[in-house]
């Protein structure tokens, strides 16, 4: 299995709203989108999913794009586990109810208070996450692994191939984001 078919399949193994937070973080990170402080919504999944799953890829540009995500999501996920990360997101989502209140947008005042509620249950589904990242990315996607996975293929001639017919939208560049 190619590092990212695994990714893909850890990606899958989440609960939707997890699914929508790591998309979200892959479409400010990766795909260096800046209105992904969405938060994640089902366009962002579905480009990371188109992202994962490209057919034809050499084996060297599936190998970039596993070890660029490992990297990248290995970094939200240290702050993630810490609890200055957990701080600022709720000081984030404070200042976003404390202008959606000024300003008078009640749908996201109702919104962000929400999300401070539901913060401490985030948390715990986020050490979920982790703990299943941290196990792919020790058993899957370490150099090592990722390298002999490209080695091989290189030698064999294999590209990734989805399993899913998810049309796939140009990137901007080989290695990373999406046109």
């Amino acid at each position: 299995m190619s590092p990212l078919k695994a990714i893909a399949n850890w990606l899958e193994s989440l609960e939707l709203d997890m699914q929508l937070e790591v998309a979200g973080f892959a479409a400010f990170y990766i795909f260096e989108r800046s209105d992904a402080l969405t938060l994640g919504g089902s366009d962002q999944l579905e480009a990371l999913h188109r992202w994962l799953n490209e057919p034809g890829l050499p084996s060297y540009i599936a190998a970039d794009r596993a070890l660029s995500f490992r990297i990248c999501f290995g970094s939200f996920v240290d702050d993630r586990m810490m609890e200055a990360g957990w701080k600022r997101t709720e000081e984030l989502v404070c200042k976003i109810l404390k202008e959606a209140k000024r300003s008078g947008k009640f749908a996201a005042s109702r919104k962000a208070q929400r999300m401070l509620a539901l913060l401490p249950a985030r948390k715990e589904s986020w050490e979920r996450v982790v703990r299943s990242w941290n196990e792919l990315a020790v058993t899957c996607l370490t150099n090592e692994t990722v390298r002999s996975w490209s080695a091989a293929s290189t030698r064999i001639g294999l590209k990734v191939i989805p399993s899913s017919g998810v049309p796939i939208v140009p990137l901007r560049s080989p290695h990373r984001g999406t046109g």
